[in-house]
């Protein structure tokens, strides 16, 4: 069977069927992706709610300040806010560590528990552990191999680390158990990845049309795809179309590093600057990924050092070129390897060093494999050879 036309014929067959029970079934999922990511697809999470912060009196008594989760009664419920909200802006680090401080007890005492297993596979994802990742699914799906969520997670693992046959027939695994929309979007996604990238986009297209009314958290997964497909294409009115549907301010980070590349590659980089500026700002911390995007923009504008970039006092210019320079330096102290890509981008674009940007950059390949991390490898070794010549 073709591994294209023939999936895509059934699937929209099937689609155009579905009743009020597969509707009703699908499950609401956010799917995390740069070098795509997936969050929680399977748990119905209350609202967050986040304690008042405390307000000094004195601006000159304010030392940090940052949102603070509002724990759950459940423990197992606060987990998976936390690594919800993870994907926002700001928050990773630090809630990604607070859910692996209260998740190693827990699975201490309760070593077989599926929903414990599966947000500790979910951490470790995060810091590349991606190994220690795939053992943990693999136990989930012994025990409920209609785990859809588990096979999506495996699906994306096996992507970042260049094992698309694999990915593929994780995908087919969540169509058998019904779940026909995200299973087709995620075996066209890896299509993609196989240099199929046009194809791929216009039976994306096609699956939208018929798939009917989509919830919000899969229509944003999507359209993240789709723009991702467009800029590969060189389609960059499409790719902003696909993300213009949604307040930046919600977006996670990997949706917004993906509108500031396309925005930068139309050297739009006032618009990047006076948009996700104040986002990063507004957060609790600075994301190396987002302060990579920001400092591209400035670097690339030139203003004076003196010159503010918006009316909202924004950010001077070369303020995220210093930022970046102080996260890149704690990084190195740390020899921080799940950074790899950042670093290689910063030796490469902010700070040429090609020797640098080689090392980091083989050093990312070792970790993910997908089209972005093979572009970085690429312009290293070029810089490289262009020093030797």
């Amino acid at each position: 069977m073709d591994d294209n036309m023939p999936i895509l014929n059934y699937i929209a067959y099937r689609i155009k069927t579905l009743n009020k029970r597969f509707k009703n079934n699908v499950m609401k999922l956010l799917l995390k992706r740069y070098k795509s990511l997936l969050i929680l697809a399977f748990i119905s999470i209350v609202n967050p709610a986040y304690s008042n912060s405390y307000i000094p009196k004195s601006d000159q008594s304010i030392v940090a300040r940052w949102t603070v989760p509002k724990p759950a009664e459940q423990p197992k419920v606060f987990i998976a806010q936390l690594i919800s909200d993870a994907s926002k802006p700001g928050l990773a680090s630090r809630y990604y560590g607070r859910a692996s401080a209260l998740l190693k007890p827990l699975i201490a005492a309760e070593p077989n528990d599926i929903e414990l297993q599966y947000y500790s596979a979910n951490v470790l994802q995060h810091y590349h552990q991606f190994d220690q990742a795939q053992q943990l699914l693999s136990q989930i799906l012994l025990k409920k191999p209609d785990h859809v969520s588990a096979w999506l997670m495996k699906a994306n693992i096996h992507m970042v680390q260049g094992d698309l046959a694999a990915a593929k027939r994780a995908c087919l695994q969540v169509l058998g158990q019904g779940s026909l929309f995200i299973s087709s979007v995620c075996v066209l996604e890896i299509n993609a990845e196989q240099g199929q990238v046009a194809q791929s986009y216009k039976q994306l297209n096609q699956l939208v049309d018929v798939a009917g009314e989509i919830p919000r958290e899969q229509a944003i997964w999507l359209n993240q795809i789709l723009a991702d497909l467009a800029q590969r294409q060189h389609l960059p009115e499409q790719a902003i179309k696909h993300l213009s549907g949604y307040p930046l301010a919600q977006m996670p980070i990997s949706y917004l590093a993906l509108w500031a590349d396309i925005h930068l590659e139309q050297q739009h980089e006032k618009i990047v600057l006076d948009n996700l500026g104040p986002i990063v700002l507004a957060s609790d911390s600075f994301d190396d990924a987002l302060l990579l995007r920001l400092a591209l923009a400035e670097q690339s504008l030139n203003l004076p050092l003196d010159s503010v970039l918006n009316s909202n006092h924004n950010a001077e210019s070369k303020a995220w070129q210093q930022r970046l320079t102080q996260r890149i330096e704690i990084r190195l102290q740390r020899n921080d390897t799940a950074h790899a890509a950042d670093i290689a981008r910063y030796y490469l674009d902010i700070s040429p060093d090609a020797s640098k940007a080689l090392h980091w950059a083989k050093i990312n390949w070792q970790q993910a494999k997908l089209g972005p991390d093979k572009q970085i490898l690429e312009r290293a070794k070029a810089a490289q050879t262009s020093l030797e010549i």
